[in-house]
């Protein structure tokens, strides 16, 4: 009975070594620095992972950033881990709004602030525009754990800009599959098509909470985006915003109180749709054609 015993406590305890083998190597480390609900703050402690994140960085944009023709971008010096990392490679323009965290970071990461490979900056990122860029004048790179609070708005401003030539981000489990859902599937949505029509973008691998200090309540994704376009079509945003308002409904529905019913029947067939299609289900490349054929004949 005993030895019975002994067997089931092994591979339960088997069990949840496997289960979070990828967060055991958290290093043990104390810090007075107290997270900040209010900033979304949770540090990333993993080792492996944030060598996964490092690796991660596109063979061709790693090169640029190497040649200085692009400039590595991180939003949130954290605790300094990921940025460390990024600065045994590269050199790293840091945005950071806690102040605190901003004079540990000087402390801890003074021999790069000397050397010029760190350049740390207290800002709000969500408030900041640089010349004709979002976080830079030029063509930059985003790599950062994003707090989830503001986590989408970055993104969407990083992907409106023209100057950002991709990122690879950390965000809430729940915003990377919208950003990186395909057609058809239950998560694909207005955020899915303005990735793909922008650019290449994947769904790398998720992050328990487990590798974090403090723990958040949810799982996280690591996920890439690459710009292949500049341009997309003026509306498209406004089209979207019609055309997912109700998600289960159908599209053609949904976007009768932009247009007439027989705009909306000579869209319809000259696309081919079906009237009794769902938003989910259209293709980008159908939802570009569409704000094509629309042109300035949208309303709000």
């Amino acid at each position: 009975m005993q030895q019975q015993r002994l067997i089931k406590d092994c591979k339960r305890r088997h069990k949840q070594e496997v289960k979070y083998s990828s967060c055991k190597n958290i290093k043990e480390k104390e810090t007075q620095m107290k997270a900040k609900k209010s900033l979304g703050q949770n540090f990333l402690q993993d080792e492996v992972i944030l060598d996964k994140i490092i690796k991660s960085i596109p063979y061709n944009v790693a090169q640029s950033i190497e040649l200085k023709k692009v400039q590595l971008i991180e939003i949130g010096v954290g605790l300094g881990d990921l940025t460390r990392k990024l600065l045994d490679k590269y050199n790293v323009l840091t945005y950071e709004v806690d102040s605190n965290l901003i004079a540990r970071a000087k402390r801890v990461l003074n021999e790069f602030l000397v050397n010029k490979r760190l350049t740390l900056e207290e800002a709000d990122v969500l408030k900041i525009c640089k010349g004709n860029g979002y976080l830079f004048e030029s063509e930059y790179f985003l790599v950062s754990n994003l707090p989830y609070y503001i986590a989408t708005p970055i993104i969407l401003r990083a992907m409106r800009d023209k100057q950002c030539c991709g990122f690879l981000v950390m965000t809430q489990r729940e915003v990377a599959q919208k950003f990186c859902a395909k057609v058809s599937s239950k998560d694909f949505c207005a955020l899915s098509v303005l990735s793909e029509s922008y650019g290449t973008i994947s769904y790398l691998f998720e992050v328990s909470p487990q590798c974090f200090i403090p723990q958040p309540k949810v799982y996280s994704a690591v996920f890439c985006f690459e710009r292949f376009s500049k341009e997309i079509p003026d509306n498209l945003e406004l089209l979207l915003k019609h055309a997912f308002k109700s998600p289960r409904k159908k599209l053609f529905s949904n976007l009768m109180d932009m247009l007439s019913k027989q705009d909306m029947q000579k869209i319809f067939y000259a696309l081919n749709l079906r009237n009794d299609i769902r938003p989910h289900e259209v293709s980008t490349q159908t939802y570009l054609s569409i704000a094509q054929l629309l042109g300035n004949n949208l309303k709000e």
